[in-house]
């Protein structure tokens, strides 16, 4: 009779237990309707060196840059023309990227590359292509490069890829919102990509600006 006591009494006990446990966490799918996105992130008006600064303008083709797959890339041009032509006139190290297979001609006509401009060609990130070093590092550094400038497709590509690999190699950089773009309506990838380079740990936020092209200055 003790004996069938006590086990109802761990019965009881077990019972207990089960019930004043914690629920499971949901996942960030099971939660995914009601997440609020957080407060903008702050463009902040930068002035940089341009004997230290390299423009970095990645994948701007027409195979992706176009009205049908990226109208926000299209959009992004004029601006970008702009900031080019600007970062041309003060001497800055202009560096253009593509995607294999596709040839640096094919760079929209109004922010081709032009004289000897270097070519880097990789995916997202423009530091490696599989296994090998693409050389950007290098040629940065050979030329006293401390900070770059990220414009391109895609904003979840090669903008934030490269931008978090140069932060995490010790580079400053500057990515203005206005000069990547993602793919199609989906504004929600840009806004992604501008509160991760900002709230990544590891380094990469802490050498990371936010700005607009008309807040940079030579």
């Amino acid at each position: 009779m003790i004996r069938v006591r006590q086990l109802l009494r761990l019965a009881a006990l077990g019972a207990v237990l089960i019930y004043a446990a914690p629920a499971p966490a949901q996942t960030i799918i099971d939660e995914w309707a009601s997440v609020k996105a957080p407060p903008a992130p702050a463009l902040k008006a930068v002035t940089v060196d341009p004997k230290t600064t390299a423009l970095l303008v990645m994948d701007l083709v027409k195979q992706t840059c176009n009205d049908k797959a990226r109208p926000r890339c299209v959009a992004s041009i004029p601006k970008i023309e702009k900031l080019l032509a600007e970062a041309r006139t003060k001497g800055v190290m202009v560096i253009y990227t593509t995607v294999p297979p596709v040839p640096i001609a094919d760079t929209l006509p109004a922010i081709a590359p032009k004289g000897n401009e270097p070519v880097v060609t990789a995916w997202v990130d423009k530091f490696i292509l599989g296994n090998k070093d693409t050389g950007l590092e290098k040629m940065l550094k050979d030329k006293g490069i401390t900070t770059v400038i990220s414009v391109g497709t895609a904003a979840h590509g090669a903008v934030l890829y490269t931008s978090s690999a140069a932060a995490l190699r010790g580079f400053n950089v500057i990515v203005p919102v206005d000069g990547m773009s993602g793919d199609g309506q989906n504004t929600y990838i840009e806004q992604y990509v501008a509160y991760n380079l900002t709230s990544a740990p590891g380094g990469v936020s802490a050498k990371i600006t936010l700005t607009r092209i008309d807040m940079i200055k030579f």
